[in-house]
């Protein structure tokens, strides 16, 4: 027993390979125009690492094991490349799971780039949007920057850019909620209501352009109101009223529990402290500070040494 664990530590430390992906804050807009839906992904420093080893006549695990959506991806990459159902994935996420934070997404999307860089092999973008969509709705998070992008399709619509440096100041909410089930009963945009999901668009576009978060904070704004006239949701009303108050822009996810603002990582320490106080008093979960990230696609993934 104890050369077996030997020869396995050997094999792990020579050739696992593993892969990063970011998380997201909920959604900076999410809509629908002309009958396509999209959402724009707007990357958060909180995310998952996988690491992955195949290992010859051991079944495929998977750790924690509840990780199944994980799973079916390494299951459809490892037969694409007429590879055994081999091995083991493990997953470390800071992301909790059933907020609107892609959990799932980022646990796909690491998994994917974990097994790849086991195999030495490039697998782009596209790929893992394909292998994500396939499992359930997803982010676009397996691209870098900010994108626009199809969830249901899993299709790159556009890219945006790289985001200025940025903070959100967010409550986590309570309870879970399945993304698959809202995708289910969403109802359709109103003509109203996709001509202010158009201007959040663009919006977001010249926040990008000229790296100004206050353009990017109207647009996450705009989208909210719209997710508030859609479905009631009182602690929402109360976070717009903070985000007026102190001239803030807003970020939620579309179908889940998170909720905060959004503002330029050069505001005071008093601001930032301010604003955490008064999430806290809505009384709708932990309050934490989350820095927007600018991942590489590049530099997310390698073999361990």
């Amino acid at each position: 027993m104890l050369e077996a664990q030997k020869e396995w530590e050997r094999i792990a430390q020579s050739t696992a390979g593993w892969g990063f992906s970011p998380g997201t804050f909920g959604e900076l807009v999410q809509g629908e125009i002309g009958g396509i839906p999209f959402l724009i992904t707007l990357p958060i420093a909180w995310g998952t690492r996988a690491t992955f080893v195949s290992a010859p006549g051991y079944p495929l695990e998977v750790w924690p094991s509840h990780r199944r959506k994980a799973r079916r991806a390494v299951e459809m990459l490892l037969t694409a490349w007429e590879k055994p159902i081999e091995g083991v994935l493990m997953i470390q996420s800071t992301l909790p799971v059933g907020k609107g934070m892609a959990s799932s997404s980022a646990d796909i999307v690491a998994a994917c780039r974990a097994v790849a860089a086991h195999f030495g092999r490039y697998l782009p973008p596209a790929r893992i949007a394909e292998i994500s969509a396939a499992i359930e709705p997803t982010d676009g998070i397996m691209y870098d920057g900010v994108v626009a992008f199809d969830p249901i399709r899993g299709k790159l619509l556009e890219r945006l850019g790289a985001p200025p440096a940025m903070v959100i100041v967010g409550v986590l909410g309570h309870g879970r909620i399945n993304t698959e089930d809202h995708h289910r009963r969403r109802l359709d945009y109103e003509p109203e209501q996709e001509r202010r999901i158009q201007e959040a668009l663009d919006y977001a576009r010249a926040g990008i352009k000229t790296r100004d978060a206050k353009l990017l904070g109207q647009a996450g704004r705009i989208s909210a109101e719209v997710a508030r006239e859609r479905e009631s949701d009182p602690s929402l009303d109360e976070l717009l009223q903070i985000a007026d108050d102190e001239a803030c822009g807003v970020i939620i996810a579309h179908s889940g529990t998170v909720r905060g603002v959004l503002v330029s990582s050069t505001v005071s320490r008093v601001t930032l402290r301010r604003l955490e106080q008064r999430l806290w008093r809505l009384d709708t979960g932990p309050v934490y500070q989350i820095g927007v990230a600018n991942p590489r696609v590049g530099t997310l993934s390698g073999r361990l040494r």
